[in-house]
């Protein structure tokens, strides 16, 4: 008989009513929480399970959609510190209220921390404000905890989507931290401490304790590599981690390793159990008046609640403290508990307490990963019964386990990194022991005494820095193991994935079960199947919203591909704008191959996502202008095209060629004869070329200004073109009057970034187009834009879903 599961109905339909809020925008008034209270009260005086479970489904379900009022519309006060959004610097005075985080890159440390703001400094008096500003630290560690009163100088901005397609919804994250804005400060040293533990608390406390043992680990163990590995384990800080470990932890599939959560947790409260067990049974005094191992069992839970707020209070730690504990007191009271209740019992309080935890990844893939092995392990291993040979036993658990997780986590890890990583099958055998049962247990034996014994804990920190020594050289070797990719699941599979989870979880007539769990993926393919194939005889001209860059994508009528310039950050912040949003945006548009990867010029907002692009998506050929390029990324684009060995084709003006059937591309500039320095402007050695598809002709101009402009004037270029890439993002410098006139568009597309310090596109520019009734779609208003033409008519679809049409 299956076990009852009360609080399935309640999270199942409190997360649905979060997630189409989320999704919709739906926000009911909480006056509808009320009305369904009343039913669900009225209900539970009827002897009628069925509508007692369909109000109680209903009562969560209109809560979900109630409780994310205050992070979807948050109420603005008089003094927000919205009203100091500005290009201006202002001095900002306030209290962190959040653990603050350092990184590791490539100039060195960096920090990142949540502050109160108390006011901001006018005229030389503290005027009121109010809110929370993210403040980022680009040089330098922020040496700062909870509760300390600061002031600085930073310029407030409000972050926004670029629009492109899976893109991380950054202002969503802010909004469910109740995070007003962000700032950003040079250097830690750029920060006055006004008073020191302003608000004290147990999480400031808890913080300074986080801090000091992790700067006595770092001196104990100088090696940033293991040190990294190591905090991350015990007091959980995994934003020191090299990126080239981190990836090749993710890549052996153990990175969950470096995550406190149950493993963890469990390991730990076992250790304190056994060792606390160890030294009660000593005293015969309390071994004779006590139940040792009922009472030795409630010890470990304050050690553990401890150990949360040291760990920083992350969800999957809190999920792991909260079934521990209802695990313990289920034990002491000498009752059945059932994983599944359990494990909803921690989800469900932790989203009752905040809502948006619901969303958080690491709560989403911790949750699936220990629901897939409660549904899955437990009644397999009921096959095993048998097997005498208690190694053997273990052995066979372990395996199932490791599979239990990656088959639960699997499908959401592809739709979120388009990638995982099965090489855990084999790596978890080694890795989990080696760091788990050893560098874990022995790291944290060591943490009290570096307060009581600072030499044992020397001594013990050595022990386990060998041991994580010897996992980061298992781990190196491991990455070099393939990883599995797909980039194609959806919204709907993983809508059919918990589907099948809800289906192992809840239904017991095996015959049916088989059948559902056959069913839905059939229903998922079959979907699949089904939706529009790639080359469907248009030519489409996406314009990529990339900020102040340019990236354009062409998917000829035949299906094949054009990567025109990979757009870029302005100046070097040692992120790579190809791994955080070129290639994911590309995956998420079922790109899989770029047939021609053009480079109009090596500035850094045109080429800058190119060399990442280039190393994980196959490229037909490289073409570039005839004269090449300069700067670090360029050299690393083609050292990355030379190991793919990628034909590469110089161009220049005069040069013509069929891209597809029906597809012609012919080049404007530059002429055969121009050379690249440091002294030459390279927007007006720009590759300008027009595609021609039937009776459509589009003209791309990159970054050309007036000389380049003048130059194809003067040569008397066939320009005319049905849709214009204006050049250098709008510029006023660009689009003479008179190159506008020999074009005469219909439609004219501009990449710029919102609310760019330049002030593009240039409000003349803009005007000059709209004069001659030219229709201005552009990336900073309108987000991606995508153009299709069968080579009659065209259509613009924008990222409002706005469609306009048109002939040639």
């Amino acid at each position: 008989m299956e076990t009852e599961r009360p609080l399935l109905i309640p999270f199942i339909s409190l997360a649905a009513g979060l997630a189409l809020s989320d999704s919709y925008g739906f926000l009911l008034p909480f006056s509808a929480v009320l009305s369904v209270l009343a039913c669900l009260v009225f209900c539970s005086f009827i002897a009628n399970r069925t509508l007692f479970n369909l109000c109680n489904a209903c009562f969560f379900l209109v809560c979900g959609l109630c409780v994310l009022a205050p992070w979807k519309t948050p109420v603005l006060l008089p003094d927000s510190i919205f009203n100091h959004v500005s290009r201006t610097p202002v001095i900002v005075q306030g209290v962190i209220t959040s653990r603050p985080v350092s990184t590791i890159n490539q100039e060195g440390l960096s920090g990142s921390f949540v502050l109160r703001v108390e006011g901001v400094v006018g005229e030389k008096v503290l005027q009121p404000a109010s809110g929370n500003l993210m403040i980022y630290v680009s040089n330098g560690e922020a040496e700062f905890t909870r509760g300390d009163k600061i002031r600085f100088s930073t310029r407030i901005t409000v972050p926004h989507k670029l629009g492109l397609p899976g893109e991380f919804d950054y202002p969503r994250f802010l909004s469910f931290r109740k995070i007003s804005a962000t700032g950003r400060v040079d250097s830690s040293d750029d920060i006055v401490l006004m008073r020191s533990g302003a608000e004290d608390s147990l999480l400031r406390r808890a913080d300074l304790i986080s801090y000091r043992l992790g700067k006595f680990i770092r001196l104990s163990i100088p090696d940033e590599n293991i040190s990294s590995v190591v905090t991350a384990l015990l007091i959980g800080d995994q934003k020191r981690i090299p990126t080239t470990l981190a990836d090749a932890y993710t890549k052996s599939g153990v990175n969950h390793i470096l995550s406190i959560s149950g493993f963890h947790i469990g390991i730990i409260a076992v250790f304190i159990v056994q060792v606390s067990l160890l030294l009660v049974t000593r005293f015969e005094f309390l071994a004779l008046r006590f139940n040792l191992r009922r009472v030795v069992l409630l010890m470990a839970l304050p050690v553990m609640f401890l150990y949360l707020l040291l760990t920083g209070s992350a969800p999957a730690t809190a999920r792991s403290v909260i079934m521990l504990a209802a695990f313990v007191v289920a034990l002491y009271v000498e009752r059945e508990s059932d994983p599944v209740n359990v494990l909803l019992l921690s989800a469900l309080l932790l989203v009752v307490l905040d809502p948006p935890t619901l969303f958080d990844l690491s709560f989403q893939l911790s949750f699936l990963a220990l629901w897939g092995i409660t549904i899955i392990v437990m009644p397999v291993m009921g096959s095993f019964k048998k097997i005498e040979n208690k190694s053997i036993r273990m052995l066979v658990q372990f395996t199932l386990t490791s599979l239990a997780a990656i088959a639960a986590t699997m499908i959401p890890v592809l739709y979120y990194f388009n990638q995982v990583s099965i090489n855990g099958i084999f790596t978890n055998f080694i890795i989990v022991p080696l760091l788990g049962y050893g560098a874990v247990l022995t790291g944290f034996c060591a943490l009290p005494f570096v307060y009581l014994f600072p030499v044992v804990a020397h001594l013990l920190l050595w022990i386990t820095a060998k041991i994580v020594l010897i996992s980061n050289w298992l781990i190196m070797l491991f990455a070099q193991m393939p990883v599995f990719s797909f980039y194609g699941i959806t919204g709907f599979d993983m809508l059919v994935f918990l589907a099948i989870m809800l289906v192992l979880t809840l239904v017991v007539n095996t015959r049916i079960k088989k059948s559902l769990c056959l069913l839905l993926p059939v229903l998922a393919i079959s979907v699949h199947l089904a939706m529009p194939q790639v080359s469907d005889g248009k030519l489409h001209v996406t314009m990529l919203s990339v900020g102040q860059g340019e990236s354009i994508l062409l998917r000829m009528p035949d299906g094949t591909t054009m990567l025109v310039d990979g757009g870029g950050y302005l100046n070097d912040n040692g992120r790579d704008f190809g791994e955080r949003l070129l290639v994911p945006a590309l995956f998420k548009m079922r790109i899989r191959r770029i047939d021609k990867m053009v480079m109009t010029h090596s500035h850094p907002d045109h080429i800058g996502g190119l060399p990442y692009t280039a190393r994980m998506i196959p490229v037909g050929e490289f073409m570039e202008p005839v004269s090449g390029g300069y700067g670090k990324q360029y050299e690393q684009l083609r050292s990355n095209l030379a190991e793919k060995q990628t034909p590469i084709r110089r161009l220049a003006a005069g040069d013509s060629f069929k891209l597809a059937e029906g597809v012609q591309m012919t080049v404007h500039s530059p002429s055969k004869t121009t050379t690249v320095s440091a002294d030459v402007d390279l927007n007006e050695e720009s590759l300008v070329f027009s595609i021609s598809y039937g009776e459509v002709n589009v003209l791309f101009t990159a970054d050309a200004g007036f000389a380049s402009e003048q130059r194809i004037l003067n040569e008397k270029r066939n320009i005319k073109s049905t849709i214009l890439k204006v050049g250098h993002h709008g510029s006023r410098y660009s689009t003479l009057p008179e190159f506008l006139e020999r074009v005469n568009p219909q439609v004219a597309l501009i990449s710029a970034g919102k609310g760019n310090s330049f002030g593009l596109p240039s409000q003349d520019t803009v005007s000059q187009l709209e004069k001659q009734s030219i229709r201005v779609y552009r990336t900073d208003n309108d987000g991606t834009i995508d153009l299709s033409s069968d080579g009659k008519s065209w259509e613009v679809v924008t990222n409002s879903n706005e469609v306009k049409n048109g002939k040639e």
